[in-house]
């Protein structure tokens, strides 16, 4: 955040105001002067601009101010620094078909009188000798409701400055032109890897800024656009070395099946070079089988597909291909194991490189979360933040409050104070500018628009509601609110950030009794009284996640609620599942990659639908909700890329080339290394919005919310690795190969997430450590055990065509026989098979433990014999010893992941009723209010109708550096929520609305 510091009382300054970011997105240069309070007075009477002391800075930014530093005009930004869709709209800027608005006159003027006259009451008020003006219209929603002409390049600058990521220019750095690539990449690499670069606040305008550049920003640099996020590239780093190991491992099996060992090279020849180290097996037999049955789909117990069978042409004889292919000596199965022992061993080393990263990430950034702590179970009626200063003063050693925010039940009213200024923002939209906002020109708009409806406009009314039907809602709602804002709401939550992180720390030490304990109001559990609230409560004291994470309109839901909508958004999750499984079905049906992208695309759109459900669920921080999605797309992503290919595939085709099980794995790699990266580097919608609907935006707040990026979600790009690790996993002891183009397709994603990231994502919330936590600690666990499992599995099914050999043949196949494979009727495709007196027939004998008709059989050993199954019959000698150890092992790893489970559960359970906190990191000795992009915790909501969040609180004594985001066109009373409910409680006198929650902010005194 760009901190201003006011010249004295008698100083004036002049030059050049700049007016950006969101609002209404008006970057404007002016010449003007400014007096000892802040306000800024336009010398050539094109604008002018006041707030308060308080607001002063929001409203307006300044050159020639304490520092003497000269204000940055973003509009003049030097070309080498802008991205290349800027100087491309730049230069298509003065075309008609690109802008329409070419050649307009591009001067910005004012367009409200209202707001005329309060800033001509404004200037001659300090001409009078006011020392402080009144509170102006500038602050006012509904003064600023007017539109403005839009600017296309105010948009692209916006783009730039605020909704990418942008560092600030080291003093190395400012005098230096920008060199080649390959000098950059050479100096970055070898000169700068150790350099650490400050992270910009949105719209800094006091110094140069760059931004981040997608291929040269060092990787410990990422932490600082969130911890999850930084966690999130390590991990996916890490994984992609983890399974290259892994590959070079398996390099043995990938040679073995490529080898005249396994296939022939003159088998090969028809096989993709990346199929060709997989255990697809070309080389097959036709052979007699007389108990043999086929089946459209041959995924019925004993059938076979239309593709394995063949009949007598002139007979009902059955022959059936045999995979002369021997995939069983044991030195693959070891190799194989010795992969997973190599996995198993990286997940356990994972997790303590990750919570190594997690410690240099959270030292390297100072947040407010550091500083703060938070108790969820406040009395209903502790409102007042000096009472909560005191008491942790007294009772913590002098622990020094710099902010306190005490958080009500009020969503409701929130919710409805929202909506109203939604709907507003929705009239405004669809009325001319200048238009008047007041109520009672709008109900006679309103009016007018309604006596004018036919029938026709009646109905379509009823499904694009217009001015009437908004405007009926907003006196509703008005309603509403007059009634909410009277009401006194519980309090719920209390934040409170101190001044270090040791009084934050003590504080965590010496109050955490555990959840349950506290919620009991267990007295016993306080070692020392002064620890109680009010000598009678006991505190639950928590760290809080960060403020910009935080879900305010959520912070009170109840357990039962929260209940009933996971169970709602699981059950649709669980249903969206099977619909997918059924689509591939039909799909693969076809053709496989028909099958494969079927797949990518399901996994590309069902995000977008889990997040929608969880849109609908109630979290109290994103972290939580992020995890929910997690969940959601995991389970999804998990079932549709890997499990639904085995279900869905007939045992017999496991090895077969065409529909068979490794080209439909293979296929999906394909599809999500070419087609998921490509869609997402190509930023379709983005650029969509930025060169389509942006230049024919009717606002400039329409315009901007075209550039605010793409947007993502973290739990959406962990789940894109973990589903591509799962399908590796899955089909690693068949598809050896698949260890490396997995880390390839990681290492891919790697650099484009990074890209994205830096180009076309829109910022996301602060997220702490949940997801890798859950990540880690369930994902990568199941993961490995699901590929001993698995793997096991499959080398007991070999060879994978379910027929074992009689002692003989039967006389009658001792001949030529001209037979016509069951997947074809015409007779020129029939062919001769030659049997003799040596050969023998086959019966059928199922080979898959998992069949459904063969009854339990795990582990998949030797020794699991039922009536349909017996692997005595097909098991070659050292089958059976790989089967044995791999199969047994397999049920060791998963008691060690339900031991560990269990333990984690119980670990859980415990730490309810004892302290379980533990400090992470070392205390920086950075005061909180030395930090530069110090936030605190200010209840906020957010909208799509507005660039910025719309603020659940009364902003007037709270101090502008405390938030995370500045609008320099308005200031943050345009934002508040409270506002609105005092105009409308205006006739009630009230000093104060007492349905919001509160904020204050104690400063420490500064020595000399």
């Amino acid at each position: 955040m760009t901190r201003t510091n006011h010249a004295g009382p008698a100083s004036l300054m002049k030059g050049k105001l700049y007016h950006s970011t969101s609002g209404n997105g008006n970057w404007h240069v002016a010449d003007t002067v400014s007096d000892e309070v802040g306000n800024v007075h336009e010398v050539n009477d094109k604008v002018v601009v006041a707030s308060d002391v308080t607001q002063s800075a929001s409203s307006a930014k300044m050159v020639g101010n304490d520092n003497g530093k000269q204000m940055i005009d973003f509009l003049k930004d030097d070309p080498r620094e802008m991205t290349l869709g800027r100087r491309i709209a730049l230069s298509l800027i003065d075309k008609k078909w690109y802008n329409p608005r070419a050649g307009e006159d591009d001067t910005e003027e004012q367009t409200s009188a209202d707001m005329e006259g309060t800033l001509r009451t404004t200037s001659d008020a300090l001409e009078n000798g006011a020392t402080t003006p009144t509170r102006q219209k500038i602050d006012d929603f509904d003064a600023m409701m007017h539109n403005r002409k839009p600017s296309l390049a105010k948009a692209w600058a916006y783009f730039e400055h605020v909704a990418l990521y942008r560092y600030l220019v080291p003093e190395d750095e400012k005098e230096k032109q920008k060199k080649n690539i390959c000098v950059r990449a050479f100096r970055k690499f070898f000169c700068k890897g150790d350099k650490k670069l400050e992270r910009a606040e949105p719209g800094e305008s006091d110094d140069p800024t760059r931004l981040y550049s997608p291929f040269f920003t060092p990787h410990k640099q990422l932490g600082d656009f969130g911890l999850g996020l930084g966690l999130y590239f390590s991990t996916l780093r890490v994984i992609t070395f983890i399974t290259l190991i892994a590959g070079l491992i398996s390099s043995y099996n990938v040679m073995y099946f490529a080898s005249d060992m396994y296939l022939p090279q003159e088998y090969q020849e028809e096989l993709p070079f990346l199929l060709r180290g997989s255990a697809i097996c070309t080389k097959r037999t036709w052979v007699p089988c007389d108990d043999c049955e086929c089946e459209v789909s041959g995924r019925s117990f004993g059938t076979f597909p239309p593709e394995r069978c063949a009949r007598e042409v002139n007979g009902t004889r059955t022959f059936i291909l045999r995979n002369d292919c021997d995939g069983t000596p044991w030195q693959l199965g070891a190799t194989n194991f010795a992969s997973v022992i190599w996995l198993l061993l990286s997940t356990m080393a994972l997790g303590y490189y990750l919570k190594r990263q997690e410690i240099q990430f959270d030292e390297d950034e100072q947040t407010a979360q550091d500083y703060s702590v938070l108790i969820t179970n406040p009395p209903a009626d502790a409102k007042d933040p000096d009472e909560w200063k005191k008491f942790f003063e007294d009772s913590c050693d002098g622990a020094h409050v710099t902010v306190c925010t005490i958080a009500v039940d009020n969503d409701f009213l929130v919710r409805t104070l929202v909506e109203r200024r939604e709907r507003l923002r929705t009239i405004s939209n669809m009325q001319e500018p200048d238009s008047s906002m007041r109520m009672l020109d709008l109900a006679k708009v309103a009016a007018e628009e309604e006596r004018k409806r036919s029938l026709w406009g009646r109905l379509i009314a009823m499904v694009a509601p217009g001015i009437p039907e908004h405007f009926s809602r907003v006196v509703a709602l008005d309603a509403k609110v007059e009634g909410l804002a009277q009401l006194d709401y519980p309090v719920t939550n209390v934040f409170l950030t101190f001044e270090t992180e040791k009084d934050q720390r003590h504080v965590l030490s010496s109050l955490s009794v555990g959840s349950a304990k506290a919620n009991r109001n267990d007295i016993r559990a306080v070692k020392d009284p002064k620890h109680l609230f009010r000598g009678k409560y006991v505190l639950n004291v928590c760290e809080p996640d960060e403020p910009n994470t935080v879900r305010w309109q959520d912070l009170n839901a109840g357990a039962w609620q929260k209940f009933k909508e996971t169970a709602f958004t699981t059950f649709c999750t669980l249903v969206a599942i099977v619909l997918v499984a059924v689509l591939v079905n039909l799909s693969n049906d076809s053709s496989t990659v028909g099958a494969a992208f079927t797949i990518a695309i399901f996994n590309t759109l069902f995000p977008m639908f889990a997040k929608a459900l969880c849109n609908f669920e109630s979290h109290p921080s994103e972290g939580l909700k992020q995890t929910s999605l997690y969940f959601k797309i995991a389970a999804f992503r998990w079932v549709s890329t890997a499990v639904v290919i085995s279900i869905i595939t007939p045992f017999t085709n496991t090895l077969s080339h065409e529909n068979g099980l490794v080209s439909q794995v293979y296929a999906l790699f394909f599809a999500d290394i070419v087609t998921t990266n490509a869609l997402q580097l190509s930023d379709i919608m983005g650029h969509i919005k930025r060169h389509l609907l942006a230049p024919r935006a009717a606002t400039q707040d329409a315009m901007n919310l075209n550039f605010q990026g793409t947007e993502y979600e973290l739990a959406e790009r962990y789940t894109d690795m973990t589903k591509i690790l799962f399908l590796c996993l899955w089909y690693c002891s068949v598809f050896p190969g698949s260890f490396f183009l997995c880390a390839f397709s990681l290492g891919v994603k790697y650099y484009v997430d990074k890209f994205c990231l830096m180009r076309t994502w829109k910022k996301a919330p602060q997220l702490g450590t949940t997801i890798s936590r859950f990540s880690r600690r369930y994902f990568f666990t199941i993961a490995i055990a699901v590929m001993a499992v698995i793997s096991s599995y499959y080398w007991s099914g070999f060879p994978f065509d379910n027929i074992c050999p009689n002692d003989s043949i039967n006389s009658t196949y001792v001949d030529s026989v001209t037979v016509l494979p069951k997947n074809v009727s015409e007779l020129r495709f029939a062919f001769n098979v030659t049997f003799t007196e040596e050969d023998v027939d086959y019966r059928f004998c199922n080979q898959n433990f998992m069949a459904i008709g063969s009854g339990p059989t795990f582990p998949f050993v030797p020794t699991m014999t039922t009536d349909v199954t017996d692997p005595s019959n097909w098991m070659t000698d050292d089958q059976v010893i790989t089967t044995a150890y791999f199969g047994w092992a397999a049920v060791g790893i998963l008691v060690i992941v339900v031991v560990k489970f269990v333990y984690g559960w119980l670990v859980m359970f415990l730490d309810q009723y004892r302290n379980s906190y533990s400090a992470v990191g070392d205390d920086q000795g950075i005061h909180y209010s030395d930090v530069t992009s110090r936030s605190a915790y200010i209840p906020q909501v957010f909208s799509g109708m507005f660039s910025y969040p719309l603020i659940a609180c009364n902003t007037e004594k709270i101090d502008e550096e405390l938030f995370d985001w500045t609008d320099p066109d308005r200031s943050f009373g345009y934002y508040d929520l409270s506002k609105d409910a005092a105009k409308l409680l205006a006739d009630l006198h009230l000093e104060e609305i007492p349905g919001f929650s509160v904020v204050k902010h104690y400063p420490p005194e500064k020595s000399g």
